[in-house]
Formats: C-alpha cells, sequence, structure tokens
C-alpha cells in the first residue's frame, strides 16, 4: 500500500456477520493496552502498533489471512498506520473498522472491558457446567486447624508461584498437574486446585475431576481471596516437593478415555506436512512438552499455558491448530478438549513425531523476509562495551531510549535511560533538536533494532544507533542497570500497561484486588450475551 493511498474499511454491519461466520479472520485491535482494557470487541486481539512489527508474524502467520485493524475510528489513529505497516510486511488483504470501537457501540454491539476476557469468561462458564465443587479459604484454614491433611497445588507456572503463593503448596502448572499420580483410594484428605484468582484454578480442579480424580477441589479465588482474608502469604517461595507422576500406562489410558469419550482428532504426520505447504489455511504448530527443542514454525508453550495465554498466540479465529507432545498424549489431549470447546479454531493432536528434515515452510520464510528487509535499515547495532565507551566519552551528547515494554523498563533499564513506547517517535524530535546522539534499548535488543529502523527512514540525515543483545546484554557485560527514574524520562507515558493486578502497589492492592475478582466474577454472563461469541461446552 503506497503511503498516500488510504486502507481500505469495513463496517460495522459487515464485521459482524464476518464474525458470526466460520471463516479465517484476525481481528486486531491496535490501540495500546490501557485503551483496549477500556473497552474492546470480545473476539478481538490485542495486538498494539507499538510492538506491531515484532509481533504479527506469530500471531497472523499467512500474509494472506483477511486482517480487520480495530482503533476507536480516529482517521489519524494507529488503525491507518497499522495497515501501512502491515501491507509492507506482505498482508495482503488488511481492512479497518470504520468508526472503530464508537461505531461498533454506537449500533447497539457489546464491547468488553478488561484483559484476556475471553478465556476467563471461558473459565466462568465452564465452573457453572461442571459445577466443579468449590472450597473457600477459610475452610481450608478449618480443615488445618482440625489438623486435617489436604493438598494444595498452585496451577500457575514456576515465576508466578514465585511472585506470591500459599504456605505449603506444590506448584504444577497448567496440564502438568493432570500427570501426577492419585492418591489411592481411602487415603485421606481432598486436592485443592487455585492460581492467583479463578480461571486456571477452576480448569485445573475441572480438568482432574474429568480424567477420574474425584476428590479435587477449586480453592475459590486463589491466592488474592486467601491474602485478602488476612491469611499469610509468601513471597519468592519454592514449592512443596513434586508429587509423583503416574506410570505412562496410566499416563495413555487417561489420554485415550479423554480423546474416544469426546471425539478429540488424532493427525497423521504426513497430513501435516501437506498442510504446511498449503497457502489458503493458516497452520499454528504447538508444542507442549517442557524444555522442547525449537523447531521451525513450531512454538513451545510448555506447562499447559496455551489456553490461559491464547488470545496472546492465536490471531486468526477459523485456523488450524496442532498439538505435539509426548507418545502418551495426555497433555495435548485435554488442551485440545478446552480448546474444542473454546470454538475459535480446529484443534488437532499429532499422532507422531514431525518428518526428521523438517524446515520453516515458504510461507514463513516470505514473512521473515519481508520483517528482515525493513529491520535491516538499523545496520548491525553496538555491543555493551561499545556503548558504554560511547556514554562515557559523550555523556552530555548521548541519549538512551528504551523502547521495550514499560513493565520492563520498571524492573531494569540502562541508568538515566529515557523510555518511549514507540507508537509514535514524535518525541525523538526535541533530542533531535537538542543535537542528541540517540542509541536505543530493549531487554533483547529486538525492539530497539526495529526502532532504530523506523527512526533512520523518518530522519534518514540522523545516525540512531542500537544495543545488540539489548539490557540483558548490557548487565551480562557487568553494566550497572537502575530501576528507578524521574517523570522527564518518560518521553511517553505507561500506555501498554492494561493493569495487571500483579503490578498493583501494596497501598493500593486490597481495593484492587477485590474489584478484580468481582469483576471476574461477572464476566462469563456478559460476554456470553455477545451471539459472536460460540462456546461450545460439551
Amino acid at each position: 500500500m503506497p503511503a498516500s493511498c488510504s486502507p481500505s474499511s469495513i463496517t460495522v454491519q459487515a464485521l459482524h456477520a464476518l464474525l458470526l461466520g466460520d471463516q479465517e479472520l484476525a481481528l486486531l485491535d491496535v490501540r495500546e493496552a490501557r485503551a483496549f482494557v477500556d473497552g474492546h470487541l470480545n473476539l478481538a486481539r490485542l495486538a498494539p502498533l507499538s510492538s506491531l512489527g515484532l509481533e504479527v508474524q506469530a500471531l497472523v502467520p499467512r500474509q494472506g489471512t483477511p486482517v480487520v485493524l480495530v482503533d476507536a475510528g480516529d482517521p489519524k489513529g494507529p488503525a491507518p498506520r497499522a495497515a501501512k505497516l502491515l501491507a509492507r510486511l506482505g498482508y495482503t488483504d488488511v481492512r479497518v473498522l470504520a468508526g472503530g470501537t464508537v461505531g461498533w457501540q454506537a449500533a447497539g454491539l457489546p464491547l468488553i472491558d478488561g484483559y484476556a476476557t475471553l478465556v476467563k469468561a471461558f473459565g466462568g462458564q465452564v465452573l457453572a457446567r461442571h459445577a466443579t465443587p468449590t472450597l473457600p479459604g477459610a475452610a481450608l484454614r478449618a480443615l488445618r486447624e482440625a489438623g486435617r491433611s489436604a493438598t494444595l497445588i498452585d496451577a500457575r507456572p514456576a515465576d508466578e508461584y514465585a511472585f506470591l503463593s500459599l504456605p505449603g503448596a506444590h506448584n504444577h502448572a497448567g496440564t502438568e498437574l493432570a500427570l501426577r499420580q492419585w492418591p489411592s483410594e481411602g487415603q485421606p484428605g481432598p486436592w485443592l486446585v487455585h492460581c492467583f484468582s479463578r480461571t486456571r484454578g477452576i480448569i485445573g480442579s475441572t480438568t482432574l475431576r474429568l480424567l477420574g480424580h474425584s476428590d479435587a477441589h477449586f480453592l475459590e479465588d486463589g491466592v488474592m481471596q486467601w491474602a485478602l482474608d488476612g491469611a499469610p502469604v509468601r513471597s519468592d517461595a519454592r514449592p512443596a516437593a513434586d508429587l509423583p507422576v503416574a506410570p505412562d500406562a496410566e499416563l495413555r489410558r487417561r489420554a485415550d478415555a479423554l480423546i474416544g469419550r469426546h471425539r478429540l482428532p488424532l493427525l497423521r504426520p504426513d497430513t501435516l506436512s501437506r498442510w504446511r505447504a498449503e497457502s489458503d489455511r493458516t497452520l499454528y504448530l504447538f508444542d507442549l512438552r517442557p524444555g522442547a527443542e525449537a523447531a521451525p514454525d513450531i512454538r513451545s508453550v510448555a506447562g499447559g499455558q496455551l489456553l490461559m495465554h491464547f488470545e496472546n498466540l492465536v490471531g486468526t479465529r477459523g485456523a488450524r491448530i496442532v498439538l505435539l507432545d509426548d507418545p502418551h498424549h495426555l497433555r495435548a489431549a485435554i488442551t485440545a478438549f478446552w480448546l474444542r470447546q473454546l470454538n475459535q479454531s480446529e484443534v488437532w493432536i499429532l499422532d507422531g513425531e514431525p518428518p526428521a528434515s523438517w524446515a520453516a515452510n515458504a510461507a514463513s520464510t516470505a514473512m521473515a523476509d519481508a520483517f528482515e528487509a525493513i529491520a535491516a535499515a538499523a545496520g548491525a547495532g553496538l555491543a555493551a562495551d561499545e556503548v558504554a565507551a560511547l556514554l562515557d566519552s559523550e555523556p552530555t551528547r548521548v541519549r538512551v531510549v528504551d523502547v521495550g515494554p514499560s513493565a520492563d523498563f520498571e524492573g531494569r533499564h540502562l541508568p538515566a535511560a529515557d523510555f518511549l513506547l514507540p507508537s509514535t517517535l514524535t518525541p525523538l524530535a526535541a533530542l533531535l533538536e537538542a543535537g542528541l546522539r540517540i542509541v536505543f534499548a530493549s531487554p533483547d535488543g529486538h525492539a530497539a533494532r526495529w526502532v532504530a529502523a523506523q527512526a533512520r527512514e523518518r530522519w534518514p540525515e540522523r545516525r540512531f544507533d542500537w544495543l545488540r543483545g539489548g539490557t540483558a546484554a548490557w548487565q551480562a557485560a557487568g553494566r550497572p542497570t537502575a530501576q528507578s527514574w524521574e517523570p522527564a524520562q518518560l518521553l511517553t507515558s505507561f500506555e501498554d500497561d492494561w493493569g495487571s493486578v500483579m503490578r498493583v502497589s501494596a497501598l493500593h492492592r486490597d481495593r484492587a484486588w477485590a474489584d478484580y475478582l468481582a469483576w471476574e466474577r461477572g464476566l462469563g454472563a456478559r460476554v456470553a450475551q455477545d451471539p459472536t461469541v460460540r462456546f461450545r461446552l460439551f
């Protein structure tokens, strides 16, 4: 699309009709996260302009996919700019929603507030449909006071468990929980499954019961409610010893029972090879095994997190998803069971291993080439030692600008670095007018390289550098980092902060957590009112 051309548009009514169908469609909201959580279409994926160039290849891996971009409807908003970027990356069917979210709501169609709302609403529907036994924290505390045993299991990944967890809890994330050996008949004490709030605890406990563990319960509202009740929580904790894994024969029995009962489809490797060569359908490949080796076009999503992070990983509705697993298939069977009920994609379990001669397909190669053609303008970048020498020799003439996520900037950044959310480069103009030389940084260097290329295009007469390997390489070289900053260092505000309750300060935590739990409890009923959302609960 030439820079002077306006992108094609689609009306609210036409988009609504598409969402009621089953064809492939990538509905991307390209506003920043803070605007997205204020109100978005139920089936939209968050794909902010600030990181779109880096993330769209994985989110929407086929360039011929029909793409609809959403913003608030401002002709100067991010959607028209995102359309031009996608055209440069080779996408051939890109339209902008006329009127954006404002027009959608004016037509009497619903918006939803919050983040990862589709999966969280699905979790609420699962709880209601299966009537999963639920135990409040007070009941667990009463059990403990009475000297009765209970097995407490946190179903989050290890890093989230370490952030804040319940004393004595085991840690088996997602589908890894289902690989444990059940207690023998007559052994005392229920298994109580939880997460930080609700969704993973609901899915984990319900999964156990469906697989045959009759004494599994959802610990109501997880770590949040436990802390709100004034009960003790732990930071930086190590989990209790691992629960033993069931024998392979038992794992296969559980998987076969689930696959047979719900007719979950298996896929032969030769069919997968044929699908990868097709250009008219989108294919996502996810390896669910812990420690899986990287392979072209295959994304590793271990720990049963594919369902929870579905909206961040699968941008195309109606696509094919193929799941790779160990020979017992249990992780894949559980994931397919839930994803098929989410009803956003075709879902298949690979019955075997991918072919030994596995290379990136033509679509992936073409997209990588299009990305590289833009990013190459950034040049080779500077090593950590080169940036340090530059800062030492010209401290008042060089400015480091961090273009990574604000959460990473809060965690660590180069000393005195400015922060810029690169959905706009306009704030750089003042630095250039002051005669400063700009070095971009980001956690791993990828965003810094991409933004350096954009800046060189906009100001071809100026030199822009970027830190190769990012803040991680800077720290690995023994260089200091900082966490604090002054307001003047924020060239843009933290518009990418979607309001995670894990980032709330201790002073405001209780109110924020109570409000969040009330919001999530009511989410399922709200989302279910939208006819474009069609969960298919077995």
